[in-house]
């Protein structure tokens, strides 16, 4: 009974995970708060890609190279242990064994790379949960590309990895990435022309795993967890945070300290060919944000890491910058539309479908904000039903625009069935069909009278000449 609670609980986790995942896309690409301005700040950051969102209203904040093709390096990891969790049937329990492939794959690959070693065995045994907590956590290679080959054989029936990989491209696309391909569960790989996304793609896979409560208590894990001993490992290992924001006290390769108090996640990357890589999330005063930054130009592991320190300065601008600001609520009126076909009531309010919120600069008001009315008609005919959509309202600020809201009728009318007959009598009477149709019936009328005269006139003179031919033969008679 208890796995079975446990599976539903993870199954209902992960439905709302994925609504959650769906209605941000949405959010991000056309629906009432569809968002394209980014706010300007005077921090140049050292990397070479950067996209940074708002995680409560799904507004891009900051934008550099967002969509440029680009390796992700171990962020990759976030997809891996996202399927992780959401293909288990048993997240928690559920036991792997370490395929010798994973170890071959990244004893193989392992140049150029960093992470916090765990000694992962051939044939050793985690739980399915301790090896996520191997990969988001430590960023260990061997514990991702295990669980690769784990959730292919045990979910696919496929004696290759291949299955897990496809699946991570298919979920990548319906989470709303747009320019991301692996080729590998690590991101430790050597082929740079097919493994790679963008930062835009980086922080939509960070937003969803950061909606997953389970993945997101992992992701922060500042002081180290344990994994109890295995088949092979007598002793309980110790897993260490490669995300040095969340590590109080803890510094660099360089003995730089980069602990930022607000942030508690996500995910770090390295390769000599990416140099670091970061997704990162931070909270503060209800704010919530989420940051990819790919490429802080890093040769060596032990540089400074710029990933870091531009995700730092890149929060506290935002926290110390931008506001949340009301624009439109349900309740509020935006636009009156006539009425027709409805007894003793000529007006219909448009009210936001949405409430709508935006974030703005500190010291600008929400009269800055720019509101644009398009109609769908400039008459509205009953019956109209509450919640009916009468047009659109498009915010823009500083010449950008930032959403768009539906308006939608705040009640329900009911036509006048008289009013609608006059109105199709109106309406016929008016129409060009109409007036067509009666200039034919005139004309067909008037051509008949003609018609009709004429030959009267004929019939009419060949009686008379009927007559004097009868008259001309009585005389002669």
């Amino acid at each position: 009974m208890n796995v079975m609670a446990a599976r539903i609980g993870k199954k209902l986790t992960a439905l709302t995970s994925l609504l959650l995942a769906a209605a941000f896309c949405l959010t991000l690409c056309g629906t009432p708060a569809q968002v394209h301005a980014a706010f300007k700040t005077d921090y140049t950051p050292r990397c070479k890609a950067v996209y940074m969102l708002n995680m409560d209203t799904g507004k891009p904040v900051y934008e550099l190279n967002a969509d440029k093709k680009m390796l992700p390096a171990s962020l990759t990891k976030m997809m891996t242990c996202i399927l992780a969790y959401e293909r288990a049937e048993d997240f928690e329990n559920e036991m792997v064994v370490v395929d010798s492939r994973a170890v071959r794959f990244v004893n193989y690959n392992k140049e150029g790379v960093t992470g916090m070693w765990t000694n992962i065995k051939v044939n050793e045994r985690f739980t399915l949960k301790d090896l996520v907590y191997e990969a988001l956590v430590a960023s260990e290679n061997c514990a991702a590309e295990a669980i690769g080959y784990y959730i292919s054989k045990q979910y696919y029936g496929s004696d290759s990895n291949e299955d897990f990989i496809n699946f991570m491209n298919d979920r990548a696309a319906e989470i709303g990435c747009t320019n991301t391909h692996f080729k590998c569960a690590s991101g430790l790989t050597t082929d740079f022309e097919n493994h790679y996304s963008t930062a835009h793609d980086m922080a939509l896979i960070a937003n969803h795993l950061m909606n997953i409560p389970v993945l997101a208590d992992i992701a922060y894990t500042p002081r180290s967890y344990g994994i109890k001993p295995t088949n092979k490992h007598d002793e309980v290992q110790h897993v260490v945070s490669t995300n040095l924001l969340i590590r109080e006290g803890a510094t660099g390769a360089d003995g730089t300290s980069y602990y930022y108090q607000y942030c508690e996640g996500v995910k770090t990357g390295y390769l000599d060919a990416s140099g670091h890589c970061f997704a990162g999330y931070a909270k503060k005063s209800g704010y919530r944000y989420i940051v990819a930054l790919l490429n802080d130009g890093a040769t060596s592991s032990k540089d400074t890491n710029y990933a870091f320190i531009d995700a730092r300065n890149l929060f506290e601008w935002a926290f110390n910058n931008l506001y949340l600001v009301d624009i439109y609520n349900t309740e509020e009126p935006v636009d009156e539309m006539e009425l027709r076909l409805a007894w003793n009531k000529d007006k219909i309010i448009a009210v936001p479908q949405d409430d709508f919120s935006t974030l703005l600069p500190k010291g600008v008001k929400a009269t800055s904000v720019i509101k644009r009315v398009e109609r769908d008609s400039d008459v509205v005919k009953a019956p109209v039903k509450k919640g009916q959509k009468l047009g659109v309202a498009y915010l823009s600020y500083d010449g950008e625009e930032i959403g768009q809201v539906n308006l939608v009728a705040d009640e329900s009318v009911d036509r006048s069935a008289l009013l609608y007959f006059l109105d199709g009598v109106n309406t016929l009477f008016s129409s060009t069909l109409f007036r067509v149709f009666l200039v034919l019936i005139v004309l067909g009328v008037a051509g008949y009278l003609i018609y009709s005269y004429t030959r009267k006139q004929r019939l009419d003179g060949l009686k008379r000449n009927v007559s004097r031919r009868k008259a001309r033969r009585r005389n002669y008679r």
